[in-house]
């Protein structure tokens, strides 16, 4: 590792954690990441988990986090796509009637962030990664979407890693918007957009090259890092190999076997 990248790594006051393929993979945690987690967090830098997983809300992700892995995480340390879509609304949208596809939980977080919920006249159409999905709510929302209602999606992942088998996330349900209706959301507010990235800058105040995300994702993750100014950390221990990021214009600060050795190169 030369010096450089070094240097610029130490300038790393908040590291943004992707979740699935960086720190865990189901139920199994990724050797040497959360230990390095809690070295980086008791040196005195900032630790949030940055999540495009917008299937469940903040308290539920720090509830896995303490019984799964015995990590127990802040408030502040865990950030969704769909939390980062309550911003947006507040900011944007403020008091405009939202119909939500998502799960329960998600649903009161939207509720709790003073999100007007109406399933039957909306302004607005938000998709989540919504594991409770029926065929009769995505029809609706497309009922909604046809009307001319603003289209707004979580983020734009194609699938959500799982040991077993890759499940289907919300790239797959705008795909299918898109085959029905001919369009594409008016907004997009997860990683890599610029949404979630202002969001994050406003939540702790810190300039662009302050802040890294790390990540296993080259078109989210990394690209989040790329597009927004921030640094960009890749690991290996997810969707990304080396063959992929050779072949790749997407290009990382650095790139670690994983999370865990990113220890080696800070002071």
């Amino acid at each position: 590792m030369n010096k450089e990248i070094n240097k610029e790594i130490n300038q790393v006051k908040l590291f943004l954690m992707d979740m699935d393929g960086t720190v865990y993979l189901g139920n199994n945690p990724i050797p040497g990441a959360f230990e390095a987690l809690e070295y980086l967090r008791t040196h005195g830098r900032k630790i949030c988990f940055l999540t495009n997983n917008s299937s469940r809300a903040n308290i539920t992700y720090r509830n896995k986090l303490k019984n799964v892995f015995n990590f127990t995480a802040g408030e502040d340390e865990v950030y969704t796509s769909a939390q980062a879509t309550c911003m947006f609304l507040k900011n944007k949208h403020n008091g405009k009637k939202v119909f939500l596809l998502a799960p329960d939980d998600v649903k009161a977080e939207f509720e709790a962030f003073g999100i007007p919920l109406d399933d039957e006249n909306p302004d607005i159409v938000v998709l989540a990664f919504d594991t409770t999905l029926t065929y009769d709510k995505l029809f609706k929302a497309c009922k909604f979407i046809d009307q001319g209602k603003l289209y707004v999606a979580t983020h734009p992942d194609n699938f959500c890693p799982d040991p077993v088998c890759n499940m289907p996330d919300i790239g797959g349900f705008i795909a299918c918007i898109e085959k029905t209706l001919g369009v594409l959301p008016d907004v997009i507010v997860g990683k890599p957009y610029e949404e979630m990235a202002a969001a994050v800058q406003s939540k702790f105040g810190l300039k662009k090259e302050e802040i890294a995300m790390v990540g296993d994702r080259l078109y989210t993750d990394i690209k989040f890092g790329v597009n927004n100014g921030f640094k960009s950390i890749l690991v290996l221990t997810g969707e990304t190999d080396l063959k992929m990021l050779e072949n790749s214009d997407i290009k990382p600060t650095v790139v670690l076997p994983s999370f865990g050795d990113v220890l080696k190169i800070i002071d």
